[in-house]
């Protein structure tokens, strides 16, 4: 699978094409983890991401956990939650305790 043609699909509004790419293959290699990084950062809509916020979460490197540590206290509650629920899914008992702070805190950002 080529980085950067599953990044677009992934990037797709259609939920299709979205959908098709999230469940399907994807690459491997050591350039994916800082490449979703460096996607989450150049992304500017919750939604976009959220998108890939929960992959890194996914990918269980805990090299990720400070990025999403930091989005806990993005200005978009959806980018908060996203990072809650990557934080619990990346699974290292630091970032399952940053989630789990955050939540105690913020019991009004439950969804």
């Amino acid at each position: 699978m080529e980085l950067d043609a599953w990044i677009e699909r992934i990037r797709d509004r259609d939920s299709v094409t979205f959908e098709d790419a999230y469940w399907g293959e994807r690459p491997a290699g050591l350039e994916v983890v800082p490449r979703l990084v460096a996607e989450l950062h150049r992304s500017t809509d919750s939604y976009t991401r959220g998108k890939f916020a929960e992959l890194l979460g996914e990918m269980g490197d805990a090299s990720v956990m400070p990025v999403l540590v930091a989005e806990l206290v993005h200005p978009d509650l959806d980018m908060r939650q996203w990072a809650v629920l990557a934080l619990e899914e990346l699974g290292v008992p630091e970032g399952i305790a940053a989630a789990a702070r955050h939540r105690s805190l913020h019991p009004e950002e439950l969804g």
